[in-house]
């Protein structure tokens, strides 16, 4: 929002976007995995050795996500088997291998697969006599490892050569997990920027809540006159943020989100660099750490309730930023994915898959055209009134949701 100042199977097998604001990279990222185990034999033929015949070692295969869009296969040897073991002795299927194995000690090697693009399932399998232990003595019976790149709640662990590194699928009912989730209530007293008449709440069940799996973020018609930090609004409402939580740096975002059909209301989901001053006394003050909305969404008319924006704010852009108009006609009675791919080169705004607004990073950039190589922190709010909330008809006397059922977050 404007911050206005002034595999194939196994055969074998975005200032202040809904009201002004202001405004690192998470470390190592999570490898969301999920394990599969299968062990290639517990017994096996006999293999022949220099001095006579016997059972060769056995091999276990283990699977997960790891940072970078990969699934990586962790190979457990019942014996030493040397540089016998190689990348030619696994046979991958709906995946690319790297061109060789690490070797983790004695026993236990790795190997990286990228899937292939479109694939839902990656496999790796180790076939008999295709390594052999210190003796000369060759493994005897195979073994394979079928991996699923959905957990079993049907989450895509690797999206577009990336890993989820960070989501929320809104699971527990209450108050929104607050490991993940802060609130920005900074201009309550004073005044959202833009002409907002929103009052935010702190972790308040009434305009932020989850149930059944979706979070709800509402806005309502109610005195504020309780509240210490009031400014005098006629209306609550929240603005949920990560500053605290989970900034981060490149990336594919994804916000799985059902905006609201009140006329006077104004929804975003977006970001801010957490450089960012909102004092706007300083060299800090907004845009001078960018913004990023992947979806903001006026409110003065009926027809702008079927459409969205998309814009990138710099310095140079300043308050009108490089924005994008996209029709989602049925934006406010059904969910879309609400979408976001950063580079160190462009960011890419799009919905359900589709890039409307493309932002590359201009020659010779400096940090007044291109302050995207810093950490941003993720905002969802729903603001009242305001530059693009528009008039709140007298009709609006009780409340108005965004439903959101997940954000996910790959890197």
């Amino acid at each position: 929002m404007r911050y206005i100042l002034a595999v194939a199977a196994l055969t074998l097998q975005l200032a202040a976007c809904g009201g002004g604001g202001s405004g690192p990279t998470d470390a190592a990222p999570t490898s969301s995995s999920i394990t599969v185990s299968n062990t290639g034999s517990s017994s096996g033929s006999s293999g022949t050795a220099a001095s006579g015949s016997s059972t060769g070692p056995a091999v276990n295969i283990n699977a997960a996500v790891v940072p970078g869009g990969m699934v990586q296969f962790s190979f457990s040897f019942s014996a030493d088997v040397g540089s016998s073991f190689s990348a030619a002795s696994v046979v991958v299927f709906g995946g690319t291998k790297a061109p060789s194995v690490v070797r983790v000690d004695a026993t236990h090697y790795t190997l990286n697969v990228t899937p292939n693009s479109g694939a839902t399932t990656v496999a790796s399998s180790v076939a008999a006599n295709s390594f052999t232990d210190a003796t000369g003595n060759p493994n005897s019976t195979g073994a394979s490892s079928n991996f699923s790149l959905s957990d079993s709640s049907g989450i895509m662990q690797i999206v577009n050569g990336r890993s989820l590194t960070w989501h929320d699928e809104f699971t527990s009912n209450g108050l929104p997990d607050s490991t993940k989730w802060g609130y920005d209530t900074y201009r309550n007293s004073a005044g959202w920027y833009n002409g907002e008449l929103e009052y935010y709440a702190d972790a308040r069940l009434i305009n932020s809540s989850v149930t059944s799996g979706v979070l709800s973020i509402t806005a309502k018609r109610e005195s504020t006159a309780g509240f210490a930090d009031n400014g005098g609004q006629a209306f609550t409402s929240a603005r949920m943020i990560t500053l605290n939580t989970h900034p981060f740096t490149y990336g594919f975002l994804e916000v799985r989100a059902m905006l609201p059909c009140s006329l006077g209301t104004w929804p975003a989901i977006w970001m801010l660099g957490t450089l960012t001053d909102n004092t706007g006394t300083t060299s800090n003050a907004w845009p001078a750490w960018g913004e990023i909305d992947l979806m903001e969404q006026k409110g003065t008319a009926s027809s702008d309730k079927q459409s969205i924006l998309g814009t990138v704010h710099t310095m140079v852009s300043g308050g009108a930023g490089t924005s994008q108009n996209y029709s989602v006609p049925d934006a406010c009675t059904a969910f879309h994915n609400y979408q976001l791919t950063w580079t160190n080169s462009a960011l890419q705004i799009g919905v359900d898959g589709v890039v409307y607004n493309t932002y590359s990073k201009p020659a010779g950039a400096d940090t007044t055209t291109w302050p995207f190589d810093q950490p941003q922190y993720l905002l969802l709010n729903v603001a009242v009134g305001g530059t693009l909330g528009g008039p709140v008809p007298a009709a609006f006397t009780q409340s108005t949701t965004m439903q959101v059922q997940h954000v996910r977050l790959y890197q």
